[in-house]
């Protein structure tokens, strides 16, 4: 399988990336604990707290990855927060203080894909490429 983020993205790319990793390993666990609440016919909880967790592990190592990648291009995220539909992260790069602006629902999709390349690649067996 090829690399998540290919060597020669820049460094806007590995922004986004590195936003959307972010979002996903956070949000994975959330879900497991809103999955935990509702009451199922049958017990699932090992399967949820297996899925969920791996799931979560997988988007922090990308996170802590893309994070060591930026850091190394003297790229460096200063905050990030949500603003009504928008999610705004301000990050220094090489001295200068820029600004990134993405929509939710498109980082919403976006998490989603990863999610589906996470399950395509776990199906496969091929969980140590990712």
């Amino acid at each position: 399988m090829e690399p998540i983020v290919p060597e020669e993205e820049g460094e806007q790319e590995l922004v986004r990336l590195y936003i959307l990793f972010g979002l996903l390993f956070r949000v994975a666990m959330v879900d497991l604990g809103r999955a935990r609440i509702v009451q199922l016919k049958l017990s699932y909880d090992e399967v949820f707290d297996w899925l969920f967790q791996d799931l979560s592990r997988w988007a922090e190592r990308q996170h802590h990855q893309l994070r060591r990648r930026l850091q190394q291009s003297g790229c460096a995220v200063v905050s990030t927060q949500r603003q009504g539909h928008m999610y705004v992260v301000q990050y220094r790069q090489r001295g200068y203080l820029r600004e990134a602006m993405y929509s939710i629902e498109v980082l919403r999709a976006e998490c989603q894909q990863l999610v589906g390349l996470w399950m395509k690649h776990y199906q496969q067996g091929d969980r140590t490429s990712l």
